[in-house]
């Protein structure tokens, strides 16, 4: 018995669906099994975090410079001296507040820094109390001395070193550029070898009288200043 031409059509219409929907599904798979794409945040992380970033253990934790090979010599109480130059080879030194040991420095010795033709410049701080004798005599390079602005006992007045009230003048830097010296009339004595060996210096004012200037207390070895003219302002 033959089929009906109807059933062939619809069966032949099943089959047609059934194909359709076979190559669809094929499609589709390799759609479904497709990883999605994996972000990178490394480089998100790095531009984000890089500006807020902490710092280093190191660059919390090192200690700056300390010294720069001064020598100190320990009071036993906290405090220290600056004894000598030591191993320290800067032109410009700069004497901290405290030794490499952690003791504040209270003090130049006498002598520690005497004929010492490396430096150039001192920077002295807050902390210091007492400059022994000579401390910085015959530096013949020394060209400046700046005390900090905090420091009570001693001050510089450009580049010369006083006592904080003027009435002492401590050293003449025998580098300090130009040709005149001013003394303040409040000057009462200059130190020994204050003016030594001074190559530049060739003329004094004294803010003061011919007779006040007599009465200033000079001490030895001054050449530089006696050899030098003088003004004064009366």
């Amino acid at each position: 018995m033959r089929p009906h031409p109807k059933t062939i059509i619809i069966t032949l219409a099943i089959g047609i669906a059934m194909a359709f929907a076979f190559a669809v599904a094929l499609l589709c798979v390799p759609q479904l099994n497709k990883e999605p794409p994996h972000e990178d945040t490394t480089a998100r992380f790095t531009s984000e975090t890089a500006d807020t970033a902490p710092p280093s253990i190191e660059s919390e934790t090192a200690p700056p410079p300390m010294g720069n090979g001064l020598r100190f010599s320990s009071n036993g109480d906290g405090t220290c001296v600056l004894s000598g130059i030591g191993d320290c080879t800067d032109a410009s030194i700069v004497i901290p507040e405290f030794s490499p040991a952690g003791e504040r420095v209270t003090e130049i010795a006498t002598m520690a820094f005497y004929r010492c033709e490396t430096v150039t410049a001192v920077q002295i701080p807050p902390s210091i109390t007492a400059i022994g004798r000579l401390a910085f005599a015959d530096c013949k390079n020394l060209a400046y001395i700046a005390v900090n602005t905090a420091n009570s006992v001693y001050r510089d007045v450009d580049g010369v070193l006083y006592s904080a009230d003027l009435t002492a003048l401590y050293l003449y830097p025998p580098m300090r550029a130009g040709t005149g010296a001013t003394i303040p009339v409040l000057t009462k004595r200059i130190d020994d070898m204050a003016f030594y060996r001074c190559a530049n210096l060739s003329h004094v004012t004294y803010e003061g009288t011919p007779e006040q200037w007599e009465s200033i207390s000079i001490g030895s070895q001054n050449y530089s200043l006696t050899a030098a003219s003088k003004s004064f302002q009366e």
